[in-house]
């Protein structure tokens, strides 16, 4: 559980119906199409 998220820089919030069972690499694919920013990077945190 994330009880403190002041650590991160960047928080996305990615809006939409998203099947968690996909995996790490399609739920990064959708977030780097939905942001248009690479998904690796430190201090960032995706919501879906």
């Amino acid at each position: 559980m994330l009880n403190d998220a002041t650590c991160f820089k960047a928080v996305y919030i990615v809006c939409g119906y998203t099947d968690l069972r996909s995996g790490m690499d399609r739920l990064a694919a959708l977030a780097e199409s939905q942001t248009g920013n690479r998904p690796y990077v430190l201090d960032t945190l995706y919501l879906f």
